[in-house]
């Protein structure tokens, strides 16, 4: 199954229709909806045959009539925009669209097939690695983090969860350095070196298959344990909890503390509220709300403390097998 959003593989099927049929389908979008679909044919990394195969049959559109796998870009999308908005707004937009999306010194390694990057950098320091998957769009980050060797992939994964923003000049000099040695490869450009280590890594660890993200977690309770608490606690947040469907939560009830229910439950809306009283029992559900009633003010720092248990308890039981967290489009089942 295809590792892009509904949205970009929406862009892959527009890229592959003729002029005339591309344009009968954006006739019939709104402008902004042309705007993001647009915006993603620009960016789309380069594909397979294979790839494309993939999601034309997902999408049930007649695969044989689109043999010819074009792939995406600025042109195909400039084209695009001026047949259905005309030469000026699709200048405008474009323009505006370069400017949002525009490309760090290592970007040129999204259009790189994940395979050949961890080929080509299997034997760089950890470091080179984390920062290259650092500046990467997270799903081909992912990609390259799943064929990555136990260690090493574990080892990154701490190194790019720690990792800092650079000052411009290191990130263009380590870009030239690579685009150098894979000349083969164009480079997209663009100078963006600004980064955050935990939310790029949460990210990538979120896109890759579940047997990876275990592996890498698990390997990283043991060397760095606090890094492993922060990365998880990023993952999965006490809104995702209301989240869960009434099944699970009602697993998840059944192992918390009702007086931590009650605190993390302070001044949140009704219907926030409203989901934990239907999963748990009558009697329960006016304990609950008696404890609420009588807990008055708190302090904020009280109530995340609660809510942090209660996450704690989701990840517990998702380690034991006992729910499943989604991934993607999945549902969360007991």
């Amino acid at each position: 199954m295809s590792a892009l959003t509904k949205r970009q593989q929406a862009a892959v099927i527009i890229s592959q229709l003729d002029e005339q049929r591309a344009n009968k389908v954006l006739r019939a979008m709104s402008e902004s909806e042309v705007i993001a679909l647009m915006g993603e044919v620009a960016h789309l990394p380069v594909m397979t045959a294979g790839e494309v195969d993939d999601i034309i049959d997902e999408l049930a559109i007649n695969a044989t009539a689109l043999a010819d796998v074009r792939q995406g870009g600025a042109d195909i999308a400039h084209k695009l925009l001026a047949e259905r908005l005309g030469p000026q707004r699709a200048a405008e937009i474009m323009a505006e669209l370069e400017h949002v999306v525009a490309e760090h010194p290592l970007g040129f390694m999204n259009q790189i097939d994940p395979s050949q990057i961890v080929g080509f950098l299997s034997g760089e320091h950890p470091q080179i690695l984390a920062l290259v998957l650092a500046h990467l769009q997270r799903d081909h980050a992912a990609r390259i983090v799943e064929r990555l060797d136990d260690d090493l992939r574990t080892e990154v994964a701490r190194r790019v969860a720690k990792i800092a923003p650079l000052p411009p000049e290191v990130v263009r000099k380590v870009g030239a350095d690579l685009e150098l040695r894979l000349s083969a490869f164009v480079r997209a450009g663009g100078t963006t070196t600004e980064v955050e280590g935990l939310s790029t890594i949460v990210g990538i660890l979120t896109s890759a298959d579940q047997a990876t993200e275990k592996q890498i977690l698990s390997d990283l309770e043991e060397r760095d344990p606090e890094m492993a608490e922060r990365i998880r606690n990023e993952m999965f947040v006490f809104e995702d909890v209301v989240n869960l469907d009434d099944k699970t939560l009602q697993t998840v009830l059944r192992s918390v503390v009702l007086k931590n229910v009650a605190l993390a439950l302070k001044g949140k809306p009704a219907h926030v509220v409203e989901k934990f009283t239907r999963n748990i029992s009558e009697r329960a559900a006016e304990e609950l709300a008696e404890d609420m009633e009588a807990l008055g003010p708190q302090r904020l720092s009280v109530v995340e403390a609660a809510e942090a248990a209660i996450v704690k308890a989701v990840r517990s039981l998702a380690d034991a097998g006992t729910i499943t967290l989604e991934r993607g489009d999945d549902e969360l089942v007991g």
